[in-house]
């Protein structure tokens, strides 16, 4: 049986891929490495920018650069790129309101605490999560389970009780790893990237208490 439920921020409730991509492109851009579309769908997508830096720093022998500010720069340059241009997918803000009336509700996102922060402020949904966890509260991102293993602790539920919507390959299979159900949106990736997952949708508007209960029994 479902009695929590677990959103990923980053598309999931916004629609920002395209901000962290510019934001990493340019600041890998000021040490004269170009991340591509490509490197950064491989590198970046689902994942936090402590594992995905650190993965193209060593895959691509970059050297003589700090990580720590690499990161720090690429938030700032988020931050000031979402400023006012922020987008959300479409009913997915009426979806976490409906939800927040039936369960308890939980963010687990692999972006900075400031990030997440900067998103809450501006949607005024913070006070709808009761737990939100960010890069800075694990060691090890998504795809490994310490993400969702800590949401489900801090929440003090098990974690078959847990349903997770995610976008990435990557959080899917973060979510299934620590023994969640997982329902993923195709989004950002498409649905046979997202095979691991319990149930794939198009649209928010297909999520019901049926259908969480559904996925939950299956």
């Amino acid at each position: 049986m479902i009695t929590t439920i677990i959103f990923d921020m980053n598309g999931v409730i916004t629609d920002d891929e395209e901000i962290h991509e510019l934001a990493t492109q340019r600041i890998f851009g000021t040490i004269g490495f170009d991340v591509t579309p490509e490197i950064y769908r491989e590198f970046c997508l689902g994942r936090t920018d402590v594992a995905a830096f650190k993965d193209i720093l060593e895959q691509f022998g970059i050297k003589d650069q700090n990580l720590g500010d690499l990161i720090e720069a690429k938030s700032i340059q988020y931050q000031r790129l979402i400023a006012g241009n922020l987008k959300t997918y479409p009913g997915i803000l009426k979806l976490i309101n409906n939800l927040h009336q039936k369960y308890p509700l939980a963010l687990t996102s692999s972006s900075t605490f400031e990030e997440v922060q900067t998103v809450m402020d501006e949607l005024h949904i913070g006070n709808l999560f009761e737990v939100l966890i960010t890069s800075r509260d694990v060691v090890h991102g998504k795809p490994h389970p310490e993400p969702y293993l800590l949401t489900a602790e801090k929440l003090n539920v098990p974690s078959y009780n847990c349903l997770v919507i995610e976008d990435s390959e990557n959080g899917v299979k973060s979510a299934k790893s620590a023994g969640m159900k997982c329902l993923a949106i195709s989004n950002t990736e498409t649905p046979d990237k997202l095979g691991l997952a319990d149930w794939i949708i198009e649209d928010y508007s297909e999520i019901t208490d049926d259908l969480i209960q559904k996925i939950g029994s299956i």
